[in-house]
């Protein structure tokens, strides 16, 4: 029996949402790769679907996933070792032991896919990656740190992948160097969205620096710290510890109110561009350490990846909230205004 079928109103395979795509974009090493691999595992963790697109000369995210993958494959075999032989001992396994080797196979089977490609060959082939892989949730694109080319304008693949993009992440440290850097992306930031306008349409990306800082060379102010101490007491070991962890608490509140003050005057100049992200990446020792041994800072167990692990998640939630802000309005000429989402 001959049955029909409506198949404009009972598809056979569903639509599928694109990947949300997010670049990060620099005129300088700055943490970027890094910042990356960090971002990446907190989203696996999250149960997101990730691929890479290395475009840098010298693969430096490829590489890293890959002793990742190797030094994880590693540690279960060895956990996995040491589970046998406690129970053909008759001892107990720990809870510990166990959850460690649950977390390591969730991190091989769920682990990014990267690819390498040149800013060329992305460029050319980004409609067939962004098909290949619209099932995934993100698609991050690592791009060679400079924005410029020997004749010191702005490479046209990179501006492509600007508009291509749902999000850019403009990273910066704060130095004079990087001010000069974010003038030079803003103005091609404002180069895409006049190009925008003036062909009667919108500039759909969103842009967002993201500042980052080294504790270390943050001095907190040593009389502001003092004079917000309520601990003076000294007589005893106990005592003179807690004042210690007391002013330790306060310098860092010092730093924080220090940095936090940064990223507003950084908005203040440049924000009509690339707004920067609320949370700043607090860049401590634990980032490259763990970075030179195929780990993220969420392998890591002692107080100083706590409180790294806690600071990233900041960023990660605000470069998520990045994604669904709202469209700003944007002063055109004449004293016309455009909503442009920005």
């Amino acid at each position: 029996m001959n049955q029909s079928v409506n198949f404009e109103t009972k598809p056979l395979i569903p639509a599928l949402q694109a990947a949300k795509i997010l670049a990060w974009i620099s005129h300088k090493s700055i943490c970027k790769s890094t910042a990356i691999a960090n971002l990446t595992h907190a989203l696996v963790f999250q149960g997101m679907r990730v691929l890479i697109v290395d475009t840098d000369g010298v693969p430096t995210i490829q590489m890293f996933f890959e002793q990742h993958k190797e030094e994880t494959e590693n540690r279960i075999a060895k956990n996995k070792a040491k589970v046998n032989a406690l129970q053909a001992k008759g001892r107990a396994v720990s809870q510990t032991l166990l959850d460690q080797i649950e977390y390591d196979e969730f991190a091989i089977e769920n682990r990014p896919v990267v690819i390498a490609r040149s800013l060329h060959e992305l460029d050319a082939q980004f409609d067939v990656i962004k098909r290949e892989y619209a099932n995934f949730d993100y698609i991050i694109v690592d791009v060679p740190a400079k924005v410029l080319d020997s004749k010191n304008n702005p490479i046209k693949e990179i501006k492509r992948l600007i508009s291509f993009s749902n999000l850019v992440i403009t990273p910066y440290k704060g130095d004079n160097q990087n001010a000069v850097t974010a003038v030079t992306v803003s103005s091609i930031i404002e180069d895409l969205k006049y190009d925008a306008v003036s062909l009667g349409g919108k500039f759909n990306t969103k842009v967002r620096s993201l500042l980052a800082f080294e504790p270390a060379r943050i001095k907190a102010n040593a009389k502001e710290v003092s004079a917000n101490l309520t601990l003076t007491d000294t007589s005893t070991t106990a005592a003179r510890l807690a004042r210690n962890a007391e002013r330790k608490a306060l310098k860092e509140i010092d730093r924080n109110s220090q940095m936090m003050a940064d990223i507003k005057q950084f908005g203040e100049v440049f924000g009509e561009h690339q707004m920067p992200l609320n949370a700043p990446l607090v860049f401590r020792s634990v980032y490259p350490n763990q970075f030179n041994k195929g780990q993220s800072i969420y392998n890591a167990t002692t107080d100083s990846a706590k409180l790294a692990q806690t600071e990233f998640n900041l960023v990660v939630d605000a470069i998520l909230s990045a994604f669904d802000e709202e469209p700003e309005a944007v002063e055109a000429s004449e004293n016309q205004t455009i909503t442009i989402t920005n």
